[in-house]
């Protein structure tokens, strides 16, 4: 089997759905997938911080953010969605034109925009649930002087950590979600002219790869050899190019023994041992 990707569930079903209705054998496995990232910062109070120069003007910015909007909240979430338009009335629209459509018709310097407003966000968040948690902070109480030395975390990057720094922090996350496998079967590669412009257009990457391998099970498949031959000579007819001007190259002689065994279940040719026997 060919692997295209690894996709969550919902999109794993629609790119399935594109190929067999294309005529393609597809099979889709769950498989769980980890993803780790070390994270150093520095923890301790506002205070402290400032005199280390470590906090930027965007850390005070967040802190006045979220004292000016924590007793107008009365839940996590209101609380969140206040601390964001504190810090950018628009944020609610720009995060309407992340779709697909809006990015696809703005232009360079609005979706640049757009995607530097995202990442501030996001940024913005997490400075928050980390000041949210580590200051027993409750939306819709009293604020008091809760806010006005509170304990924060600066985040490092790993290289700026010192080992010896008493308010360093060190974690390691590790995130398991479960992702979805997508493959084809060799010889059905061959069935690329057959699949659907909006698959062609929305997965051209998945496409390309379908297609380069397509091209060598077509070629295979168009000019078969008379008679016998040996598994490295069939490598060799696996290494194909398409084209003049604009080439494909496809190097497929290192899996031509899978193609080979794909070819063989739909009885277009018989392997035995180290050798093939095309079908007449």
């Amino acid at each position: 089997m060919f692997k295209l990707g690894e996709y969550y569930e919902e999109e794993a079903t629609r790119v399935a759905n594109y190929l067999r209705d294309a005529g393609f054998k597809v099979d889709v496995k769950g498989l769980v997938t980890a993803q780790s990232e070390f994270v150093a910062f520095l923890q301790g109070k506002a205070s402290e911080l400032r005199e280390r120069n470590r906090i930027l003007e965007r850390h005070e910015k967040f802190i006045s953010a979220m004292k000016a909007v924590l007793e107008k909240a009365s839940n996590d979430e209101e609380l969140m969605d206040l601390y964001l338009a504190e810090l950018d009335p628009d944020w609610r629209t720009k995060r309407e034109r992340m779709n697909e459509k809006d990015l696809e018709e703005a232009d360079e310097k609005t979706r640049d925009e757009l995607f530097e407003s995202l990442a501030y966000s996001i940024v913005a968040l997490d400075f928050a649930k980390d000041l949210y948690n580590l200051n027993d902070i409750k939306p819709g109480e009293p604020i008091g002087d809760l806010l006005d030395d509170p304990v924060i975390n600066i985040h490092l990057k790993s290289q700026e950590a010192d080992p010896e720094d008493p308010l360093l922090n060190e974690r390691l996350e590790v995130d398991l979600e479960k992702m979805y496998v997508v493959s084809i079967d060799e010889s059905s590669s061959a069935l690329f002219r057959d699949i659907d412009e909006d698959f062609q257009e929305n997965y051209y990457q998945e496409y390309q790869l379908i297609t380069a391998l397509g091209l060598v099970v077509e070629d295979l498949l168009e000019c078969p050899e008379k008679g016998k031959m040996d598994i490295e000579d069939f490598a060799e007819r696996c290494i194909l190019d398409v084209g003049s001007r604009f080439t494909v190259s496809v190097d497929a002689s290192l899996v031509a023994e899978e193609i080979a065994r794909s070819l063989e279940k739909r009885g277009m040719l018989k392997i035995k041992g180290n050798t093939i026997k095309w079908k007449a």
